[in-house]
């Protein structure tokens, strides 16, 4: 009891001290923990139980003793820029880059630290206007930087070919992004990299951290084209297995699409991530990257009908000539990768073909096979891993094909092109990349992009295989059955309510010859894994605000009417105080009270009849501003008297309520008290005139206020800690 009676007390002195605390009520209490609740929930708890139910054990199916290198394949993050929304103003177009990167950083960096992949891999879009940003000028290269980089094949000579520089660059959309520059294209690289390449989204576990491995020379060559003239330090990571990051599929948002593919924005690119056809072994398999965006200028669809005709495909022969060499000779390349993974497991199982120990003339050099055709010969025979296409744009398939009952919107992707894009690659164009990936092993699975939405298909293929020629040198074509799975979008603002991304598995043993050991079972598993509907989110905020809204507009209505009946609340509960009025009297010998001075003035005494007379009589009496009587001698108290009232007779039980309450004034209030002078003694004259009236506040006013406080009361740690949880992740 002691301590419940400390505590009220307590409490009382606080909500003396701060009034809005007295605001502080059952109902706003209640609203406030709904609130923290309900913030925890949509920024914390939705995004964990999503991730917890993608875990890997609750999918795959291994066998006890499999150790499968999981993937996270990631598919159309496409940051929002000016590109993206140009007709939304400013803060709602700000607040959609904000929540955009805050929604991606925020499941990226779950999925690392709870289902901690071993790679992790973009199927393109990176950016949303990428190819709209007007590369940065190059420097022209002076003989000997030419001379070198043609040496070192980063350069080709010129022969006559149209060349393209950063000059050339042509802005789309009828240069409406023209004030835009390589300025804005930096900065979104920068934003990609806080979302997706920082250490701490990467490796979200404390435990890791990255050191300085080893440090790279800056070459004179970058150094004369405005490089710094300075070593740059490559960083390994401690105290956990260090993930692969693959994000050089590039995507139409990109580079453009066909025909315009900017030879500049793509090399722009390669050059921050890295080259756009590549070769990785992952998982004992053979994933093959592929360039569709720039391969589609040589076949697309085109306004006028049909596809791009032979004239147009030979112009446009910079843009896709790199992907198709990069093709025909895709099986040297991956089976060089292939013995290099496999020669890393059976280190003495490999054969390095090298020249003979001989004495050979120079000029029987002719009659001697080069090393590198050895090597051609030799990874030639070796077998071949399954293979894996990453590819930007999906594969051609029948406009009704079904995507599955996992797609979100319609059921099947339509065949259909516009400015810099083209939802699935032509049909021949298909047929010609199924073939020549094939030359690097048995293809699997297809993994896309582009659409946003989720889509699971199978295609038939015939496939002529490379090493079964018949005696016309024709090839016997094979019936392949290839999965293709189009990722959705692992961004909210692409037009799919519930984002993801795809969880692959991959578990293939092989032998020193690269033959699966085991059953004959299938070496991918996926999994597509949902992330949390962002806008639902919202829409929760708002109806729980409208509610709260609704119910303390309510709550303020009714305590103002019920106060509005009962007027004494009302003043009781008045934030002005009553004042107590203090007469400023002097006591004299001859019984009258003479005036004090304040400030150098004369303070004017109000006068009255004695006891014996009656009231009438005391209202004739004149008053004057110099001098006022009374016709009672007051009692004096540290020399200022109280008021004396008319002596009753009869018993006490009969003046029981008739003094009035006593009224406080500030002592040192200067003001003319001339409005004040007989005013006790006329408010004396009856019980009901005793106190003077205020004007009760008004029945809307006090509802205003009663609940805007309460809105305050409830949304102010309710917004604190919304910003808390924002600002943390």
């Amino acid at each position: 009891m002691h301590l419940r009676h400390a505590a009220q007390q307590h409490l009382r002195r606080l909500a003396r001290r701060y009034p809005l605390l007295r605001r502080v009520s059952v109902t706003t209490s209640l609203f406030t923990l709904v609130w923290l609740y309900v913030v925890y929930w949509g920024e914390r708890t939705t995004f964990a139980e999503h991730i917890r139910t993608c875990a890997w054990d609750r999918w795959e199916e291994w066998p006890s003793d499999a150790s499968p290198h999981h993937m996270v394949l990631i598919a159309d993050p496409q940051l929002v820029d000016p590109h993206t929304y140009p007709g939304r103003p400013w803060p709602l177009s700000a607040l959609t880059e904000r929540y955009t990167d805050l929604y991606m950083a925020r499941n990226f960096r779950l999925t690392n630290d709870r289902l901690d992949p071993d790679s992790v891999v973009f199927l393109g879009d990176l950016f949303d206007g990428g190819r709209e940003w007007a590369p940065q000028k190059a420097r022209p290269l002076n003989r000997h930087q030419r001379e070198y980089l043609e040496n070192k094949g980063i350069v080709r000579p010129k022969d006559g070919e149209a060349q393209q520089d950063a000059k050339d660059f042509l802005h789309g959309e009828e240069g409406r992004w023209k004030a835009w520059d390589q300025r804005l294209w930096d900065a979104e690289f920068v934003r990609f990299g806080h979302i997706f390449f920082d250490t701490k989204q990467l490796y979200p576990d404390t435990a890791r951290e990255t050191f300085a491995a080893f440090e790279v020379p800056a070459h004179e060559v970058s150094v004369e084209n405005g490089a710094r003239n300075a070593s740059s330090q490559e960083y390994a990571v401690a105290g956990g297995k260090q993930r692969q990051v693959i994000a050089s599929l590039p995507g139409n948002h990109d580079l453009g699409f066909g025909a315009g593919v900017q030879q500049s924005v793509r090399s722009r690119f390669q050059m921050h991530f890295g080259d756009t056809n590549r070769i990785d072994i992952i998982g004992n398999h053979t994933f093959i990257s592929l360039d569709a965006p720039s391969l589609s200028a040589f076949s697309q669809y085109v306004p006028e009908g049909g596809e791009t005709l032979p004239e147009r495909a030979k112009e446009l022969s910079p843009t896709w000539k790199p992907t198709v060499d990069f093709l025909e000779n895709l099986r040297t390349p991956a089976g060089k990768a292939v013995a290099e993974a496999l020669g890393s497991y059976y280190p003495t199982s490999q054969d390095i073909p090298r020249y003979p120990h001989a004495v050979i003339e120079p000029g029987d050099l002719t009659n001697h096979p080069s090393t590198a055709e050895l090597a051609k010969d030799a990874l030639s025979a070796k077998a071949q891993l399954p293979v894996i296409l990453l590819t930007h744009v999906p594969l051609y398939r029948d406009p009704d094909t079904d995507c599955g009952p996992l797609r979100e919107k319609g059921h099947a992707i339509a065949i259909s092109a516009g400015y810099q894009y083209q939802n699935v690659i032509t049909q021949p164009l298909t047929t010609k990349v199924v073939n020549a990936v094939s030359a690097a092993g048995v293809i699997t699975h297809v993994f896309s992009g582009d659409d946003h939405d989720y889509c699971d298909i199978v295609h038939h293929y015939n496939i002529g295989q490379p090493d079964v020629a018949n005696n016309d040198g024709s090839r016997t074509p094979i019936l392949r059955t290839i999965k293709e799975i189009t990722v959705k979008s692992f961004s909210w603002a692409m037009g799919v309510r519930s984002p993801g991304f795809l969880l692959v598995s991959l578990w293939n043993p092989v032998d020193a010859e690269g033959n699966t050991m085991g059953s004959s079972m299938r070496t991918v598993q996926t999994h597509l894994c949902l992330l949390p509907d962002q806008l639902t989110i919202f829409i929760d905020y708002a109806m729980l605000l409208g509610f709260t809204l609704a119910f303390l507009l309510l709550r303020a209505v009714t305590i103002s009417v019920r106060a509005a009946g009962n007027p004494e609340e009302l003043r009781d509960s008045s934030p002005t105080t009553n004042k107590l009025i203090l007469p400023r009297y002097k006591a004299r010998a001859n019984g009258y009270s003479t005036p004090t001075k304040a400030n150098g003035r004369h303070r004017a005494s109000s006068s009255s009849m004695s006891s014996g007379q009656n009231s009438s009589s005391s209202l004739g009496v004149q008053r004057s501003y110099n001098a006022r009587t009374r016709s009672v001698s007051p009692a004096v108290t540290n020399g200022y008297v109280l008021p004396q009232l008319p002596e009753h007779q009869g018993p006490l039980i009969e003046k029981a309520g008739f003094y009035p309450q006593v009224r406080w004034a500030d002592p040192a209030d200067d003001s003319d008290e001339e409005n004040h002078i007989g005013d006790l003694d006329a408010e004396c004259d009856s019980q009901a005139k005793w106190k003077r009236r205020r004007r009760v506040p008004l029945t809307l006013r006090r509802t205003a206020v009663e609940f805007l406080l309460s809105v305050f009361v409830v949304g102010l740690p309710a917004g604190v800690w919304y910003g808390w949880l924002i600002s943390n992740g």
